[in-house]
């Protein structure tokens, strides 16, 4: 094996150039070799080669959508209503919508100049990086032609700097590519002087190629077809977990199989996943425990949609063909059933939306939800609340069955606005004074809040006067030792920067003024701004799960909705007058800059003591399905 002298440098003008920007480094890299010499034999392995032991994130062409992310420049943009991905017989199909190599402007399908930068196959397994650790990815991918085009795999970020690790396979030419690397910003091309293959050697244009790459021990080489393109030593750093992607960037491409293996991988558990059950988004998460100890985990499931602007509405509500649909645990929310039940839209297109559930004292489920209809105005769709249907069904047997629907919408209205079940469970009260009477909170609008009540077991609801208070949302209500109840509220002003409470005395009939709240619940970055849920346990003792911080889509740059993200769970001892954080929900090592994305959420004490919190999240945005975590 030949040491030879490489030389490593920071990006110049975004050309690669053997100059005096290069940064020097001395690398250990094997090559050339003759044909005859067996350089696999030399390389460390240790991993299954009939890729069994592993896991298959897509294979023969068809991807598992819980397992990987097909991300694109059309997830938040409808121009022209064609997808980024599109799903053919033998694999996902990129289309790009801003044609590197157009011959007419038509060959832009609608995009952007840089729209480009949009396009992943994302991993949803972190898998570590660092030394002593080990991991092998393989995928089978059509590479559409060479024109130093910057395709690649990002494999991780740096702590350091936040920069990420990037080995390329179309760069320089379009007549002998190179490889290259982009190590945290540092970059330089694997050099053909120095006996490594160029692109075009070993990958032919519009034919399937094989990618292999290990890290093992910080040592790192990609193989293609079978073909030694690379080896190098990593330099030692910080251990990270990282999902690692693959970057058409500006090429055209078709992946066919992507597999995995990493002793120590892991992912976020999803009880619900995006594409599931032909739903496009599964969201808008509702709990509730049962008499028997079973767990309903209830949800929209959002399908068909008439036009691209419906399909981008979907990521944040509910449009189009949406469906109540319910899922059930019977080991404390640690497997889910592997069917699920609709309960409102089973063969129509209409849209139903905002589950929310109480328990009464009883046993029986009571479930509302609505039915809503929306009017377009330009390339907006406005839901009409004049239209607006709001519906009960009830259940006696745990959620086995359900009565028919029936209409409530008068009942939980007092002026004609658009009523919200929000995210988070109704309750039933059980002091003496009120006792069995059921609360459910509402938003009223764009900028009020409510509760109705039944003390009829919910045959009958009435409407409590709003609580006083500017841009309030998302009501989260418990009931005090002392017979009160506390709601605790988000808020869209920009200050004061933490939840606000209101109390009730009557039982939910009227509510003081909602007023700034601290008292040791941390809402960190415009946290305040998103849901939270608010729970007690038969002790007394109450919790609130609530995100900290903001952010959009990291591989979007700037095109997707604004989400919460960091969520964090906090106890109260002494009846809500203080909160103690009892830690982040998600608290496995990841890489600098990573935050876990959450949206709408909903909690419930386990018979362990545990809460089990579901919300909307995933790996990189909350648009992926329903999460749960316990704590």
């Amino acid at each position: 094996m030949k040491t030879i002298l490489q030389h490593l440098m920071y990006c110049c003008v975004g050309v690669l150039l053997l100059s005096a920007c290069y940064k020097e480094q001395h690398w250990d890299f094997p090559g050339p070799f003759e044909e005859e010499v067996i350089v696999p034999d030399s390389l460390p392995f240790p991993f299954d080669a009939n890729r069994e032991a592993g896991i298959w994130l897509m294979k023969e062409g068809q991807p598992f959508h819980e397992k990987v992310l097909f991300k694109g420049f059309t997830d938040y943009y409808a121009g022209g209503d064609t997808l980024s991905w599109l799903s053919q017989p033998d694999g996902m199909r990129l289309i790009q919508h801003r044609n590197p190599y157009p011959v007419t402007n038509a060959d832009h399908v609608g995009g952007r100049e840089n729209s480009y930068r949009n396009n992943y196959v994302v991993s949803k397994y972190f898998v570590p990086v660092g030394k002593g650790k080990s991991f092998y990815m393989y995928f089978k991918a059509t590479i559409g032609t060479f024109n130093g085009t910057a395709a690649g795999i990002v494999l991780g970020s740096s702590w350091e700097n936040g920069k990420e690790f990037i080995f390329g396979f179309d760069g320089f030419s379009n007549v002998a590519p190179q490889f290259f690397l982009d190590l945290y910003e540092k970059t330089f091309s694997v050099n053909p002087a120095a006996g490594w293959p160029t692109v075009n050697e070993v990958i032919t244009p519009g034919m399937p190629a094989e990618f292999e790459t290990v890290i093992v021990d910080n040592l790192f080489y990609i193989k293609v077809n079978g073909v030694l393109c690379f080896k190098m030593q990593l330099p030692e750093q910080q251990l990270f977990y990282y999902t690692p992607s693959i970057r058409p960037w500006r090429n055209f491409m078709t992946v066919h199989d992507f597999y995995m293996e990493a002793p120590e991988s892991y992912t976020v558990d999803y009880a619900f996943h995006h594409k599931e059950f032909d739903y496009n988004f599964i969201q808008r998460p509702a709990l509730s425990t049962t008499a028997n100890g079973d767990i309903l985990l209830f949800a929209e499931g959002r399908g068909d949609y008439i036009d691209a602007y419906q399909r981008i509405a979907q990521n944040t509500r509910a449009i189009g063909n949406t469906d109540i649909i319910l899922r059930k645990s019977v080991d404390g929310g640690n497997t889910w059933s592997k069917d699920i039940a609709v309960l409102a839209g089973e063969n129509s297109t209409d849209t139903y939306a905002n589950p929310q559930v109480v328990k009464t004292s009883n046993g029986t489920l009571i479930l509302q939800y609505s039915k809503l209809f929306y009017t377009r105005s330009a390339n907006n769709y406005i839901i009409d609340p004049n239209r607006q249907i709001i519906y009960q069904r009830s259940s006696t047997d745990n959620g086995v069955t359900w009565s028919p629907e029936i209409n409530i919408t008068e009942q939980l209205r007092s002026t004609v606005v658009d009523l919200q079940h929000v995210a988070g469970h109704g309750i039933a009260l059980r002091q003496a004074a009120r006792k069995d009477r059921l609360v459910m909170p509402l938003n009223a609008g764009t900028n009020q809040v409510r509760v109705v009540y039944s003390d009829d077991m919910g045959a009958t609801w009435k409407v409590a006067g709003a609580i006083s208070g500017t841009n309030l949302r998302n009501p989260s209500v418990v009931e005090l030792n002392d017979g009160r109840l506390m709601m605790l509220l988000s808020h869209t002003s920009v200050t004061p920067r933490n939840k606000m409470v209101s109390y009730s005395t009557d039982g939910g009939a009227t509510w003081t003024a909602a007023t700034s709240y601290a008292n040791g619940l941390a809402t960190g970055d415009f946290g305040h701004t998103f849901p939270a849920v608010l729970l007690g346990d038969d002790s007394g003792k109450l919790y609130c799960a609530t995100p900290l911080s903001r952010g959009t889509d990291p591989r979007s740059y700037g095109m997707s909705p604004v989400y919460a993200n960091s969520p964090t769970l906090y106890a109260s001892d002494n009846q809500g007058q203080s909160f103690n954080s009892l830690g982040a929900l998600f608290n496995k090592m990841t890489y600098n800059t990573y935050l876990v994305p959450v949206g709408n959420m909903d909690a419930v004490v386990l018979p362990s003591g545990k809460v089990l919190i579901a919300t909307e999240g995933g790996i990189n945005t909350p648009f992926e399905g329903i999460v749960t975590y316990k704590k």
